[in-house]
């Protein structure tokens, strides 16, 4: 029996997206075809130990200035290069999102994006397959899928 192909669906350049296990419900992301990993704006990351699990504490910055303080266990890290050449040691932490109805664990790099326009950036192995993007448009979804 042939496996049936799940259909594509299509993404702005920009989207609402949720995180439910950091329990923040929605945040801009900006689709970045041209990174590999997801990021999220992140201050004050720190790591603590707790029954023997290695976690990261952190706060997400939102682009209103609101901000979530928040943790996860700790994945590990990962060697960047950002869009101007320099390489930096990030940690991950590996989540949910949920955007346009559909749940995917992704893993997700915590950094300072400083005057950056958007909290999140999404990149190819956080969109996958599932998704194609249409960069001429943006919201084109719902993180819930409504």
């Amino acid at each position: 029996m042939a496996k049936k192909k799940k259909e594509k669906r299509a993404v702005g350049w920009k989207e609402h997206v949720a995180l439910p296990d950091l329990k923040i419900k929605s945040v801009i992301a900006k689709i970045d075809t041209g990174a590999n990993v997801a990021t999220i704006d992140a201050a004050n990351i720190k790591f603590i130990t707790k029954n023997d699990i290695k976690y990261v504490k952190f706060t997400v910055k939102k682009r209103n200035n609101t901000i979530r303080k928040t943790s996860a266990p700790l994945a590990g890290f990962k060697r960047i290069k950002s869009s101007n050449g320099d390489v930096e040691k990030r940690p991950y932490i590996k989540t949910d999102i949920l955007m346009d109805g559909i749940t995917k664990n992704i893993e997700l790099t915590l950094t300072d994006r400083g005057p950056m326009d958007y909290t999140m950036l999404i990149g190819r192995k956080a969109l996958g397959r599932r998704w194609v993007v249409n960069p001429s448009i943006g919201f084109l979804t719902k993180p819930s899928g409504e």
